[in-house]
């Protein structure tokens, strides 16, 4: 199952209803997970507009709740990217939003700024609900970061969601994201087509990439990186058994 909606249109705009668009997919994910069998597995995908996870905890705590009182196992899983490569990676929607280089990343100047994109960190935690409205939000519509957090505020959240609610957490480890959900589901696997992939170039100047660096860093996207891969992929853990003198 999945439902989403697309969070910016092609001339700029944000989705006006991300909250519909949030409730459509819960609606119908509470369907999805009815009635299951001893032996049936369900899928779900999560995806633009489907969610806001920094509101939607009691949505997880639910979900899981209706499916274990079956006598079933749910197994929430998570692929991210390196923040670098995706936010690179993203130039090649940048015609089809109604943007410019120029512009492309200017919201990240700001903690608040709504963008036409989301970095790894700002989408896991806020989706990219560009016109969200809550009355407890201090400055008007949009669903990033609205309540003006520090970076190391929306890194600790981040990591609160994925202790408490996700079985397997990767970070550009395809193999080990299908090694491990295959072991605990007991599928076979398959051969999944190479489709939705960018066949053009993408060029950037080393000024481009040195501000987009920088930008991800004051985000918090690169300190977010580097803790999943610490606790989720053994990085750096040879350090823990050097012998210092």
């Amino acid at each position: 199952y999945q439902y989403w909606e697309l969070e910016t249109r092609k001339d700029g705009s944000f989705n006006p209803r991300p909250k519909r668009a949030e409730a459509r997919f819960n609606a119908k994910m509470d369907e999805h997970i009815k009635n299951l069998g001893p032996k049936e597995w369900r899928i779900a995908h999560s995806h633009l507009s489907s969610t806001y996870l920094n509101e939607s905890e009691h949505v997880l705590n639910k979900w899981r709740a209706d499916v274990e009182a079956q006598g079933c196992e749910m197994i929430n899983t998570v692929m991210l990217r390196d923040p670098l490569n995706h936010a690179m990676s993203l130039y090649k929607i940048i015609p089809g939003k109604n943007s410019s280089r120029e512009e492309w990343t200017k919201h990240l100047n700001s903690p608040t700024e709504q963008g036409l994109w989301a970095t790894i960190l700002d989408f896991f935690l806020y989706n990219n609900h560009g016109a969200r409205k809550s009355v407890n939000y201090p400055n008007g519509p949009g669903g990033r970061n609205p309540f003006n957090v520090t970076k190391e505020v929306k890194v600790a959240r981040a990591m609160e969601l994925l202790h408490r609610h996700f079985d397997i957490v990767t970070l550009g480890d395809h193999a080990k994201f299908t090694e491990t959900l295959l072991s605990w589901t007991g599928w076979k696997p398959i051969r999944m087509p190479h489709a939705n992939s960018f066949r053009g170039k993408l060029r950037y100047t080393k000024k481009e990439v040195e501000t987009l660096q920088k930008l991800l860093e004051k985000n918090g996207d690169f300190d977010f990186a580097d803790q999943v891969k610490y606790e989720y992929h053994d990085h750096l853990s040879y350090l823990g058994r050097a012998q210092w003198p």
